[in-house]
């Protein structure tokens, strides 16, 4: 049969999705049904658990320190090798599992924890989420007001610089339908999960912990720095609100911001915001910056403040990275899931305007009460945020949960 060119032309972009979504499906099955690590510590415990996480953080460098969920993934491990189980871990991807063997499936968004709901119904291991984000309704909700929110002040929509929870209503279900959920975060972050399901007792949160690379210095000049305002965050740029700091850097020449991470991947944003980057001397951008160089060091040295607008965290690991290590006055939104209180100046509502009036409060404080400030905000940190704290509580609450579902 042949085909003329209008009825080319008209099937042509059909056949081209589905030929790709069928390639893209082959290639992720392909590859994740290898990424199973069976028996990470080769125990004989009796009892098995499949963690659906990250299998790189036994095969590969299991010490890099650019993101905390190979951490993570450790810590979880661990929690459950002393609580006497074999412990397997596969990517989050896989879709090829046989869940006979498990007695729990613990894990983060994704096929392989989704895919424990799909099995067979005489297979019925204990299910714990993992949410190391927001809760998704919350997400989508805040992600989106906020894209709004730019868009009243620009006249324009960048909806590829948002941080939807990724691909379908997946990540509510495996949330709500769990049998128990650990967030990450604080008890804001813990309450947005409370609005949408009526189960409290399924809940726990746990704060997210930071990785110590220095001491900050004792003598920082807070008189040279506290007009010198850092974000350190990743993608999804407007989620994140670099957009509210470069307008206020365009707005308050007098003050100078460091950019740390920007993301070149989302064009559309990085086209608006470049040439207004490139016209403002008191805007300076590093790129993506290794915490333990010492270019890091010299940043932290040179502010004074610390500004995070986000929308929506689980515990906002960016944060705790920079306050714990370098004393520096923290300017958040309530939703990056640390409650500084008075050690810093939370903001509820994250729009320009409210920050902006954060940042000058910020400025108008004395000397001594910025400099006290932003050392408590260090010690709060170095204190309760460690590596140490987060797997005891991690712990506690897989204990607990096992012996709530015996």
């Amino acid at each position: 049969m042949k085909l003329n060119r209008s009825e080319i032309a008209r099937i042509w972009p059909i056949a081209k999705r589905r030929t790709g979504e069928k390639l893209v499906r082959w290639i992720q099955k392909l590859f994740a049904s290898e990424k199973l690590v069976k028996n990470v510590f080769r125990t004989n415990h009796d009892k098995r658990v499949l963690l659906c996480h990250l299998p790189e953080a036994f095969t590969g460098d299991t010490q890099q320190k650019h993101h905390s969920n190979l951490t993570e993934c450790q810590v979880v491990a661990r929690c459950f090798d002393r609580l006497g189980y074999i412990v397997d871990c596969t990517s989050r991807a896989n879709t090829g599992i046989d869940y006979k063997p498990y007695d729990i499936v613990f894990g983060i968004n994704g096929n392989a924890f989704m895919g424990s709901f799909n099995a067979d119904p005489d297979i019925k291991p204990l299910r714990i989420f993992y949410s190391v984000g927001a809760e998704t309704c919350f997400n989508y909700r805040t992600t989106s007001l906020r894209n709004k929110e730019f868009h009243e002040r620009h006249g324009r929509w960048f909806l590829d610089s948002n941080r939807y929870m990724p691909g379908d209503p997946r990540n509510y279900y495996e949330a709500h339908l769990s049998d128990a959920v650990i967030c990450l975060g604080d008890e804001y972050v813990y309450k947005q999960f409370l609005i949408e399901d009526n189960r409290p007792e399924q809940y726990r949160w746990l704060s997210a912990f930071y990785f110590k690379v220095k001491e900050p210095d004792k003598e920082k000049d807070f008189s040279k720095c506290r007009r010198n305002i850092l974000w350190f965050s990743s993608a999804g740029l407007i989620h994140k609100g670099l957009d509210i700091a470069i307008d206020f850097a365009e707005a308050h020449p007098e003050f100078t911001l460091h950019i740390c991470g920007s993301s070149s991947k989302e064009k559309d944003f990085m086209d608006y915001y470049n040439p207004i980057i490139k016209k403002c001397s008191n805007i300076v951008t590093h790129g993506f910056v290794n915490i333990e160089s010492a270019e890091f060091a010299d940043i932290l040295a040179q502010c004074g403040i610390l500004i995070n607008p986000s929308v929506s965290e689980g515990g906002a690991v960016s944060v705790l990275n920079v306050v714990g290590n370098g004393a520096m006055l923290p300017v958040c939104s309530r939703a990056t899931g640390i409650d500084f209180d008075d050690r810093g100046i939370i903001v509820d509502d994250v729009t320009y305007a409210a920050f902006e009036k954060a940042l000058l409060e910020a400025d108008s404080l004395q000397l001594d009460t910025f400099a006290e400030m932003a050392f408590a905000a260090h010690r709060f940190i170095s204190k309760g945020f460690t590596l140490e704290k987060y797997e005891e509580r991690m712990y506690n609450h897989i204990k607990e949960i096992i012996e709530n579902n015996k």
